[in-house]
Order: structure tokens, then C-alpha cells, then sequence
């Protein structure tokens, strides 16, 4: 099984003997606590606490196995999180064990809104806008869609120009100016390349060639010269994913051998990059119309499950996505959410922690959503 959490708790660590005395003697003497162990359904009752070695005997469950446990970690929710985190020393008996408390801690703050159970069928998630694959930075395998609208791109720019024209992903081996093309996510430009001045000309979103690439600037110009280039550009291809986050994932690389490439050129291929990343980003989005059950619901987010293999594989490498809220015999709620954290089960199966991103676009669907809760709460719904 495994566990994820994007956004840890913020914990104040509870550090003298007195402090840590009062909050378990409080709050966890004889108090059920969970085992920090996705799924977090096995529970462990502290049963006493030596105060002067700070140490706590504890009923485990019957089916704990202190062997590979020597470290273990608990917590409770009341108005706070209280986490308990101890050494293993030895079992006391069938199932009481002894364990050093090396560290306490307490969130910072108090749970913003109480969590509803949500019966089963009772309301469920659909209509999830996810991609079909994850494209990251430094992917091995340039994903299909990805190398095909590259292409088609690429010959319709040849159909207009007698430049050589490449538009290809990024991939290890290249040259080093195509590796700063990458790194820094700026173009290159030498509108005249037997012109010393070309080599130092930049801009914001521009490298300075001569600074940046490569400062031997009579050798470029003699090669350039023997190879009878005119003029070259690479433009970066920047793709933002469904998190919005810029990823280099190919270049437009043009060398003409009859005329200068303008910054006005430049420029239009810009808005030709920002057409190839649209196009991919079409291309891989997927609209998921399986529905997935809800397990909880407060008025900040959900906890859904999910079982459909493709999504099991992309969410975890998601910040966020878009989907519908269905309560039964209801119109949807369309919403954005990010995920706080995730786990899988023994089936694989995956189960998501979901915090609602800002307001609903429409008036009155957050008060109905709010509604709902309400009702499910007291049994009505």
C-alpha cells in the first residue's frame, strides 16, 4: 500500500515533559488512535504513560507485527491534529507494547470544517477532465501525440518557406545551444550571422548568444560562412499541463541560406508554438464519465475513490483537475480541486484527498453544495 501527502501539516513539536504529559494524559489516555498507516483503519489505545522515561504502554491490534515496526507513528483528530510518533522496545504482553515517545506535535490549526460521511450512492464525482498522459520535462518516451502534431506543424511551415525546417521534442544529445534553448525556455536569434553584432543582440525572452552560448564569435561566423547559412532561429515549444506548468517539450529550429530571420518572424512562430501546444493539449485531454464514490465531504473538499486504471495512473502525477459533484437526483456542480494527498490500496485502487480551488463560476451552486451537506448530516438526504 502507499501513501502520498502533498501538503503536510504544519505541527508545533511539543517539547518539554510536563507539556507532553498534559496532552496525553488529556487527550490520548484511553483514547482510540489511528496508526499512521494508509489506510488508517487500524486503531491502538494507549493504556498508560511513564512519565519520568516518557514512555507509553500501548494495545496494539491483533494482527500488528512489531518486528518490521520499529519506528510507529499515531494520530487523533479532535478540534486538532495530534500526532504521536515512538521507538518499539519490547512487547509486555499478548497485545501491550512498550514504546519511547520521541516525538509530540500538534497542528497549528484547528480543522477548518467537520467532515460527512456520505453513504454509499449517496453522491459520487463524474465528467473528470484529466490527460491522457502526464507529459513531463524529462520524459524518456516522447508521447505519440506529441511527436504527430510536431510534424504536422512542421510540414505545413515547409510548405510555405525553402528554409530548413525542424520541428522536433527535445532529446538528450543534442547540440549545447539546444540544451540552453531548453534550460532557459528563451529563443535563440542570429538574424545576420556574419555579423559580429547578431551574437550580442537579446531581450527578455531572448538569449544573448555570445554570453550565453558560446563567446568564440569568429569561429561561429567562419562555420556559418563555409556552411552558407544566412540566418537561424530556435524557438522553444513550451507546453503548460493541466496544473499549469511550463514544460519545454520541443523546438522550432530554422536556418535559411537566402534571406535574414527577423525578431517579427520570431515573433509569428510564437503564436505558431502557442497553436502546436493547444493542439497537444486537445489532443491529450480525456473526458472520464465513470463515476467514482465519494467517502466523505466537507465544505473545503472530498475524499473520492478511484478505480478506472488510466486515471489511477495520471492522478498521482497531478496537482489538480476539473469534475462534477453529483448528488443523487440532482443537476452537477462543476468544480476544481486540488490534490492534497493520495494512497492506494491492497487492490490498487486509489483513494483521493481533494480540496476545492476558489469559487464556483456560477451564483448559488456553493450554498447548495453546503445544502446537501447539511442534510446528509442529519439523515435527510
Amino acid at each position: 500500500m502507499q501513501y502520498f501527502e502533498k501538503n503536510s501539516r504544519a505541527l508545533d513539536y511539543i517539547l518539554s515533559k510536563d507539556q507532553k504529559k498534559h496532552v496525553i494524559l488529556k487527550y490520548l489516555l484511553d483514547q482510540e488512535l489511528s496508526l499512521k498507516i494508509y489506510p488508517f483503519d487500524k486503531k491502538a489505545v494507549i493504556k498508560k504513560y511513564l512519565e519520568e522515561d516518557e514512555k507509553v504502554l500501548i494495545r496494539m491490534p491483533e494482527d500488528w507485527e512489531e518486528a518490521g515496526e520499529k519506528k510507529v507513528s499515531l494520530f487523533k483528530i479532535l478540534a486538532k491534529y495530534i500526532e504521536i510518533d515512538c521507538q518499539f522496545l519490547q512487547q509486555a504482553e499478548k497485545d501491550l507494547y512498550l514504546l519511547k515517545v520521541e516525538r509530540l506535535a500538534i497542528a497549528k490549526l484547528n480543522r477548518e470544517s467537520p467532515r460527512v460521511n456520505v453513504p454509499n450512492g449517496k453522491t459520487v464525482v463524474t465528467n473528470l477532465i484529466t490527460p491522457k498522459t502526464v507529459i513531463e520535462a524529462n520524459m524518456f518516451n516522447i508521447p505519440t501525440l506529441v511527436k504527430v502534431n510536431l510534424e504536422d506543424y512542421k510540414n505545413r511551415l515547409k510548405k510555405t518557406s525553402s528554409d530548413n525546417i525542424v520541428i522536433e521534442a527535445f532529446k538528450p544529445g543534442l547540440d549545447r545551444k539546444f540544451e540552453i534553448v531548453k534550460r532557459s525556455r528563451k529563443s535563440l536569434l542570429l538574424e545576420d550571422t556574419q555579423n559580429a553584432n547578431s551574437y550580442s543582440e537579446s531581450g527578455p525572452d531572448r538569449l544573448d548568444y555570445s554570453k550565453e552560448v558560446d563567446d568564440d564569435i569568429g569561429t561561429m561566423i567562419r562555420k556559418f560562412k563555409d556552411q552558407k547559412i544566412v540566418s537561424e532561429l530556435i524557438r522553444p515549444i513550451i507546453y503548460k499541463n493541466h496544473s499549469d506548468q511550463p514544460i519545454p517539450i520541443g523546438y522550432i529550429w530554422i536556418q535559411s541560406k537566402d534571406k535574414k530571420l527577423s525578431s517579427d518572424y520570431l515573433t509569428e512562430l510564437g503564436r505558431l508554438s502557442e497553436e502546436v501546444v493547444g493542439r497537444i493539449k486537445e489532443s491529450n485531454t480525456i473526458k472520464t464519465t465513470e463515476k467514482f464514490r465519494v467517502f466523505d465531504a466537507s465544505p473545503k473538499g472530498l475524499k473520492v475513490k478511484i478505480h478506472d486504471p488510466n486515471l489511477i495512473d495520471t492522478l498521482t502525477k497531478q496537482e489538480d483537475f476539473i469534475f462534477d459533484i453529483l448528488f443523487k437526483m440532482q443537476a452537477p456542480l462543476t468544480v476544481s480541486a486540488a490534490i492534497r494527498w493520495w494512497g492506494k490500496d491492497e487492490d490498487g485502487n486509489l483513494t483521493l484527498g481533494l480540496e476545492f480551488k476558489g469559487k464556483s463560476d456560477h451564483p448559488g451552486e456553493r450554498d447548495r453544495y453546503i445544502k446537501n451537506l447539511e442534510l446528509m448530516q442529519k439523515g435527510a438526504l
